[in-house]
């Protein structure tokens, strides 16, 4: 595992100590996992460029999404290039792209949820 030295609360798996992680859970060798692993990965890579949705049982859902232009705002901080005009902050366009979603299976999702979701308390705001 590796800690992700901006967000400390992160611990980020690469994808060599995924493969080795699931050679030792299933008995295969390494390069058997790496050659599934990278097959998985093209067929993913090949349906998201085809606007192909995938749904994979007891893992979750990888959905393409079409992102619109979206008018951003540069920072006032001389860099952008707008500098050296007066009175205003330069506006870029951020042209149509394309993002990929991805859902958990509700097992996974509920999983997670069970260990990491803050505890609720019920409150009674009610005066006696």
């Amino acid at each position: 595992m590796i800690k992700n030295t901006d967000y400390p609360q992160i611990t980020l798996m690469n994808k060599e100590q995924l493969i080795a992680d699931a050679a030792r859970r299933s008995g295969m060798t390494q390069r058997e996992i790496r050659n599934g692993l990278n097959a998985l990965i093209e067929s993913l890579v090949e349906a998201f460029e085809n606007d192909i949705d995938v749904a994979i049982a007891g893992l979750g859902t990888f959905q393409v999404r079409k992102r619109s232009n979206v008018k951003k705002y540069l920072p006032e901080d001389g860099k952008g290039p707008m500098k050296g005009v007066k009175g205003g902050r330069a506006m870029c366009i951020v042209p149509n792209r394309r993002a990929i979603k991805f859902n958990p299976a509700p097992y996974i999702n509920r999983e997670y949820r069970e260990d990491h979701s803050p505890r609720l308390i019920k409150v009674d705001n009610k005066k006696n």
